[in-house]
């Protein structure tokens, strides 16, 4: 019979050593992913609000350019009224005095239908556009400014 050599008869891994390597790692991979998981949410609402501001200064955008006809201005219309869908749009009328003050709230823009009636508006309006998010409820965009009639 053969004598093993005192090496040889430790030359293996018992049992609780590889139990005691694998909750090492385990703890090291849980400290890892952690934060990963909340950068990732912190990405998909980040995603969201860029997404939600590129709407509404589309949508600003496309009513100042609008509104740089008179008419267009006195109708309170917007010749593509598709760009504030899933968009809050409040105009509120504003006299010239330093600082303007609010005078009323004027309705949603319109479409520009040709021959409609034209009313006289006032100088300044104060656009606001705002999205919300449906889900949990929170703002995701808001856009104020100030427009006159030139």
């Amino acid at each position: 019979m053969q004598r093993r050599t005192e090496a040889e008869a430790t030359a293996g891994l018992t049992i609780v050593e590889v139990l005691v390597s694998i909750a090492l790692l385990s703890v090291i991979v849980l400290v890892v992913l952690t934060p990963l998981t909340g950068f990732f949410g912190l990405t998909r609402q980040s995603n969201q609000q860029v997404s939600a501001t590129q709407s509404a200064q589309r949508a600003m955008e496309s009513l100042r350019g609008d509104w740089l006809n008179t008419a267009r201005y006195d109708q309170n219309c917007l010749t593509n009224p598709a760009v504030l869908d899933g968009l809050n749009i409040e105009i509120t009328a504003l006299d010239v005095s330093s600082p303007p003050v609010p005078i009323g709230t004027l309705g949603k823009p319109g479409n520009c239908a040709a021959g409609a009636a034209v009313i006289s508006q006032p100088p300044l309006k104060r656009v606001r556009i705002t999205q919300i998010d449906a889900q949990s409820n929170k703002l995701l965009a808001d856009l104020t400014v100030v427009v006159d009639r030139r």
